[in-house]
């Protein structure tokens, strides 16, 4: 295939909107942290593992079965912590609940304070 350099601002554009979205298998692009990303992910996995399981033990393809559903698991894992996130975030009424917050202490900081100093 040849590329067409007078296309290529056209190109550029659209590729800029798609930032941020998930081509799903019907050809929709979607949030990436949605429930939808979430489903399609999930279709994806069942697709491989089925396909997986149809290869006979110790061949390549397996192994690049293996190697496809490792992506996609990491992926949902990714797209399940964050909806788990913003849905924690909209129950506390918008403001994300922070971790204790660890104070920078410097080293003699913490050398005076195991002596007993501070």
């Amino acid at each position: 295939m040849i590329f067409d350099w007078r296309d290529l601002d056209i190109n550029l554009l659209i590729e800029n909107q798609k930032a941020g979205k998930h081509l799903c298998l019907n050809g929709r692009y979607v949030g990436c942290y949605t429930d939808t990303c979430r489903k399609d992910l999930q279709r994806r996995i069942d697709d491989a593992v089925h396909f997986r399981n149809a290869e006979n033990c110790r061949t390549d393809a397996r192994s690049y079965y293996n190697g496809v559903l490792r992506v996609l698991r990491r992926k949902k894992r990714a797209v399940e912590r964050e909806i788990t996130k913003r849905q924690l975030t909209e129950e506390s009424g918008g403001v994300p609940r922070l971790s204790k917050v660890r104070r920078r202490v410097t080293l003699d900081q913490r050398v005076l304070k195991l002596s007993g100093l501070l």
